[in-house]
């Protein structure tokens, strides 16, 4: 399976004897490369399919299906998308891994210090005490492995792209975000955007923009990054997905 070892999964009631899992692991841009490729092998087996829906960071990597779709196959026609329209609820913006070996020499700027990246925001993140201490009940092995973390980090620089996108490298491989300043439109299909204002604009805002405006949809809810609640949040949410559906 293309997922790693990540957050928490509900996929069973006998989550807590089992491994830890996520889609990718974040600090390896060449695991989330894996993740799209096993994905695209799903789309090419049994799709095309007619729309994808995703939440958080599952937003993020459909939309990143759909952006690499789209420059990989410029001239495609709407059938022959991996997709027609997309949903994405509180969405995380898309990550744009890439070898280092698909840029000329000189075009890439390598810096000793990952400051500023996306890689300084997951180091606030997975370095806070909260996420390293010991937890009661946890097997050891799924316990933080703060060594592992930190030779991690301490293996990454940080990379500016042409475009002028900062993210981090592992030497071989680099992550950054897609840019909805310095890029054109990204994403042309019709688009659902289920997002709270108030959330940091890289949890929705930022996918938004990337998106082709006359095609693109949005509901706006006040539950932080929850998942919208309620019989008439849900029905509205409802007739919107019908909505964006229709149009594709």
């Amino acid at each position: 399976m293309f997922i790693s070892i990540g957050n928490w999964s509900l996929y069973t009631t006998s989550f807590s004897k089992l491994p830890l899992y996520g889609y990718y692991y974040p600090l390896d841009p060449a695991s989330v490369l894996q993740a799209e490729e096993d994905l695209f092998a799903i789309i090419r087996e049994e799709g095309p399919f007619d729309g994808i829906l995703g939440y958080s960071g599952g937003a993020s990597l459909a939309a990143q299906l759909i952006i690499k779709d789209r420059m990989e196959n410029p001239l495609a026609l709407p059938h022959e998308r991996a997709f027609r329209f997309a949903i994405f609820i509180n969405a995380a913006s898309p990550l744009n891994c890439f070898s280092l070996d698909d840029y000329a020499e000189g075009d890439l700027v390598i810096h000793d210090t990952i400051k500023g990246s996306i890689a300084e925001e997951a180091a606030d993140i997975v370095m806070r005490p909260s996420a390293l201490r010991k937890k009661a009940g946890i097997d050891n092995e799924d316990q933080p492995d703060v060594d592992a973390v930190k030779t991690a980090f301490a293996k990454l620089k940080g990379v500016t792209l042409p475009n002028g996108s900062l993210g981090f490298t592992d030497g071989e491989y680099g992550m950054v975000r897609y840019n909805a300043v310095s890029e054109d439109t990204l994403i042309d299909i019709p688009t659902l955007h289920v997002r709270c204002p108030a959330e940091h604009r890289h949890h929705g805002l930022h996918l938004y923009e990337m998106c082709e405006p006359s095609t693109a949809l949005e509901y706006h809810h006040e539950h932080d990054h929850d998942f919208p609640r309620g019989r008439t949040e849900m029905k509205r949410i409802a007739e919107l997905i019908r909505e964006v559906a229709d149009s594709a």
